[in-house]
C-alpha cells in the first residue's frame, strides 16, 4: 500500500461525511421532501435503516478481500475484462456526480453572488483548484478536509437549531405522508440520498489500517444519517411556505433564514465561503478517485499523472448547455437510479459471487 496514500480513522470519517455535507449543500433533500412531502422524516428513518442492514452485509462480503477495493474484486471474479467493464461504469458514475456537484453549485454562486461573471470563469476557478489539490495529492486533501469539516457540521445544526423555532405540527403531519404506498413502497428510491455507501466500496486500499474499515463505515454513515435527518426536518419548516416547482439548493436557503443579532445579519454569506472549501475538498477527492480506478487498468505508475485529462474531461462536460428542466431531470431521476443500481446492485453482486467463488476453490 501507498503510504502516501493512507488514511487514518479521523481522516477517513471525515471524508466520507464531506461527501454527504456536499449532497445536503445541494439539492438531495429538496428533492426527497418533494417526493415524500410530510412522510420524509419516517422515509429517511426507513430507509436509513433499511441501507444500514445493505451496509452490513457489505462489511460482511468485503472481510476476504484484504486491501481490495471493487474494482480489485471484479478482477478477481471475472478477470480483466470484468475489471474493465467495472472501472468504466464507476468512472462515468464519479464523472457524473462530480460533474452535477460543479454545475450545481456554480450556478448558486453565479446567480446570487457573481451573477456580473459568466459562469465559465466559476467554473474554471473550482477546475484549477481541484487539479492543484491532486498533484499535491490526497493527504492534503485529507487534512483540509478534516480541519474544516468540524465547522461544516455546526454550519448544519446552526441552520437546524435557526429554523427549529418555527417548526409546527402541520409541517409534519400526517407523519406517514400523502400514503403509505409513497412512503415505504415508491420512497425506496430515497436511499440514493445514503450515496456516502458508494464511496465506502473503494475506501478499504486507502486505509492505513485495515482494521478500522468497520468502525470507520458505521461512524461515518451514523453521522452523515442524522445530518440528512435533521437537514430534512429543517427543510420541511420551510417547505409549505416556499414551495416551488424550481429545486431549492437547501442549506443555502436555510442559511439565508437565519440572523445571529446584529454583528452577523447574513450567516449565509459565512457559510458559503466554508461550503466553497467543502466543494473542493470533494471535487478533489472524487478526482483523485477517477484518478486512481483508470491506474489500475492502465500502465501509469501515478495517479497524479491523468489529473490534467481527468479535470479537462469534468470541465468539458460542464460546458455542455444543458437547460434548467434537462439538468433537473439528470439529478432528480438518472442520478438517482444510477447511484442505486451501482450501490445496491451492481457492487453487492460482484461481493456476493466472489465470496461464493472464494468458497467453491476452498470446498475444492
Amino acid at each position: 500500500m501507498e503510504t502516501n496514500n493512507s488514511l487514518g480513522k479521523i481522516e477517513s470519517i471525515s471524508i466520507i461525511i464531506m461527501v454527504m455535507i456536499n449532497k445536503l449543500i445541494l439539492n438531495i433533500p429538496y428533492y426527497i421532501v418533494n417526493f415524500t412531502g410530510n412522510g420524509s422524516i419516517i422515509n429517511i428513518i426507513y430507509i436509513g435503516t433499511i441501507d444500514f442492514v445493505f451496509l452490513l452485509v457489505i462489511l460482511k462480503l468485503f472481510k476476504k478481500f484484504e486491501n481490495s477495493d471493487i474494482i480489485d474484486i471484479s478482477e478477481y471474479l471475472g478477470g480483466k475484462p470484468l475489471k474493465i467493464v467495472i472501472t468504466i461504469i464507476s468512472v462515468l458514475l464519479f464523472l457524473l456526480v462530480s460533474f452535477i456537484t460543479l454545475l450545481d453549485f456554480s450556478n448558486v454562486l453565479h446567480k446570487i453572488y457573481f451573477s456580473q461573471f459568466q459562469i465559465v470563469y466559476i467554473l474554471f476557478f473550482f477546475i484549477i483548484g481541484v487539479a492543484i489539490a491532486n498533484f499535491i495529492g490526497l493527504k492534503s486533501i485529507s487534512r483540509v478536509t478534516t480541519f474544516i469539516i468540524p465547522f461544516a457540521i455546526i454550519s448544519i445544526l446552526v441552520t437546524f437549531i435557526a429554523v427549529f423555532k418555527d417548526l409546527n405540527i402541520t409541517s409534519v403531519t400526517p407523519i406517514f405522508g400523502e400514503s403509505y404506498k409513497n412512503t415505504f413502497v415508491l420512497g425506496l428510491s430515497n436511499s440514493f440520498a445514503m450515496y456516502i455507501m458508494v464511496y465506502y466500496y473503494f475506501l478499504k486500499p486507502l486505509l492505513k489500517n485495515q482494521n478500522d474499515f468497520k468502525k470507520i463505515t458505521i461512524i461515518s454513515y451514523i453521522i452523515s444519517l442524522i445530518l440528512l435527518l435533521l437537514t430534512i426536518i429543517s427543510m420541511l419548516t420551510i417547505f409549505t411556505s416556499n414551495s416551488t416547482s424550481t429545486p431549492i439548493n437547501s442549506l443555502f436557503l436555510l442559511a439565508r433564514q437565519i440572523e445571529l443579532g446584529t454583528f452577523l445579519q447574513r450567516v449565509d454569506a459565512l457559510f458559503i465561503l466554508l461550503w466553497i472549501l467543502s466543494i473542493f475538498c470533494y471535487l478533489s477527492f472524487v478526482v483523485f478517485i477517477i484518478n486512481r480506478i483508470i491506474k489500475k487498468v492502465s500502465n501509469i505508475s501515478n495517479e497524479k499523472m491523468l489529473t490534467f485529462s481527468t479535470c479537462s474531461i469534468l470541465f468539458g462536460l460542464t460546458l455542455i448547455p444543458f437547460n434548467i428542466a434537462q439538468l433537473n431531470f439528470i439529478e432528480d431521476t438518472i442520478y438517482r437510479y444510477v447511484i442505486l443500481i451501482f450501490m445496491l446492485g451492481i457492487g453487492i453482486g460482484i461481493l456476493i459471487l466472489s465470496n461464493i467463488k472464494s468458497l467453491g476453490k476452498k470446498g475444492s
